[in-house]
């Protein structure tokens, strides 16, 4: 089904492709409003302070606009030439990439999920790029389906058991490993950080790989353009490393909170581009049975009491 339905969207012009992906956003926003909700307590606690409620419900409005024109176009990823690949996706900063790559220990690219970040891993692979994904498990249809598209356009996918010891692999050959940076994830895979100054499951992989590899940690972000279907992806200058403290863990923890407000800042610049759907602060809104640093409490109540 996800095949013909490929082909069929990979035949329309582009305009009317992207019309059709504002049409199915609009459907889930007014009649399916399934996440909505999730979508408005998440700008508001991250962004009541900066954003007027009327501009909150912009912004969510025009992120389920937007989520549906990436369907589509990860849809007619398979059918999308190289010469239309490099005309729809601008690439910019791609040269911190190639100098880092000549110290021959690998790049972590750190994304999050503002605009089609799997349409910008694609299109680095297109152009040549040896670049791999760090992918979370999704339905089997989907799975399937976006797999395939990402390994055809030569994406080389990380998952299942051994993950570690892959990335290590992958970045002592030279490779590029894309990791996401902004879900939630499992207590033994993850650290308490804070997030729009709430506490957050965090990866620490980008920051643990580095230190323990050597391999330079690149931020990198996708971007929808006014024009619909257009793109940039901005890749920033590599991202130094801090060592304050004497014990590792503590210097991941660090990094990683950086790496945090990286993120932090690319969502305030696209509040209508980022997923606000996902369930970021379960820590949060459940702390119970998590590590929480003590850094993070006083934080929170200083926050409190003030």
């Amino acid at each position: 089904m996800l095949n013909f339905l490929s082909r069929f969207i990979s035949f329309l012009p582009l305009s009317w492709a992207m019309a059709f992906g504002r049409f199915l956003g609009g459907v889930w926003y007014h009649i399916i409003p399934i996440r909505r909700g999730v979508a408005m307590h998440n700008i508001n606690r991250a962004l009541g302070k900066e954003l007027s409620l009327k501009e909150q419900r912009k912004n969510i409005r025009e992120l389920f606009s937007n989520f549906g024109m990436y369907i589509v176009e990860i849809l007619r990823i398979p059918y999308m030439t190289l010469t239309e690949n490099e005309k729809l996706v601008q690439i910019d900063g791609w040269e911190h990439v190639d100098a880092s790559l000549e110290r021959g220990k690998g790049v972590i690219l750190v994304a999050t999920h503002v605009d089609n970040v799997d349409l910008g891993g694609c299109s680095m692979a297109m152009r040549g790029a040896p670049i791999a994904v760090v992918a979370k498990k999704m339905s089997k249809t989907a799975e399937r389906f976006i797999s395939k598209v990402r390994e055809n356009t030569g994406v080389i996918i990380i998952s299942g058991k051994g993950t570690k010891n892959y990335i290590k692999e992958l970045l002592s050959e030279n490779k590029i490993v894309t990791i996401v940076i902004d879900q939630h994830l499992a207590k033994h895979r993850s650290i308490v950080c804070n997030f729009f100054g709430q506490w957050a499951s965090t990866t620490p992989a980008p920051a643990r790989f580095a230190l323990e590899t050597g391999a330079t940690i690149i931020p990198a972000v996708i971007t929808r353009k006014e024009k619909a279907g257009y793109h940039h992806v901005k890749v920033s200058p590599p991202f130094c490393l801090e060592t304050p403290y004497p014990d590792n863990d503590m210097n991941i923890r660090h990094n990683t909170e950086r790496l945090n407000r990286i993120a932090e800042q690319w969502i305030r610049e696209t509040p209508n581009q980022w997923w606000w759907f996902h369930k970021r602060w379960k820590v949060q809104d459940n702390p119970d049975g998590w590590e929480i640093p003590e850094s993070l409490i006083q934080d929170s109540t200083e926050k409190l009491n003030s």
